[in-house]
């Protein structure tokens, strides 16, 4: 007799890969600074072991401390981190469906394409286009020499701005 898996249960691929999220997840926070770790709430023994892992130099020591935080992030709820990770980098409340439309709108802007360009001005009227034309210019200006984006980030919080506001 043969007996059928549940529906619920997760494959060993699935299990795998959910333990692989929750790692980048831990690595992600691990670069931030440790105020803004200080803000999320996380455990504290997540937080230790992150603060920890900064100092860790040897390629071999510095994995298997990853791979503790990736044990100690199955413990904690992914979601709300992510959250605070978005509303933190952007500096507003964040609503998936806002951040959707704001990624949105900067790869249309990013893209080059003036009817897209034209279709933001015309879909947010009170914005400054010329503050919005001048970021751009820069934008492709700082991607030809290789500097870091200050007017990307001007950009987004630009966009971010507007899309909230609507």
């Amino acid at each position: 007799m043969t007996m059928k898996k549940d529906i619920d249960e997760k494959s060993k691929t699935q299990i795998k890969k959910e333990a692989e999220e929750l790692q980048e997840l831990g690595i992600e926070l691990s670069g931030l600074p440790v105020r803004r770790l200080e803000r999320l709430d996380l455990p504290d023994d997540l937080k230790k072991a992150l603060i920890e892992s900064r100092s860790i130099t040897s390629n071999v020591a510095g994995k298997r401390q990853r791979q503790f935080i990736g044990a100690l992030m199955r413990d904690v709820d992914p979601e709300p981190i992510r959250q605070a990770l978005l509303q933190t980098d952007t500096g507003f409340p964040v609503e998936s469906e806002t951040v959707k439309e704001t990624r949105a709108w900067l790869d249309r802007l990013l893209s080059g394409d003036p009817a897209g360009l034209e279709e933001f001005i015309h879909a947010y009227p009170g914005l400054d286009y010329q503050r919005l034309r001048q970021l751009l210019r820069n934008i492709k200006k700082e991607k030809a020499t290789g500097k870091a984006s200050k007017s990307l980030n001007a950009l987004e919080q630009l966009v971010t701005k507007h899309v909230i506001n609507k």
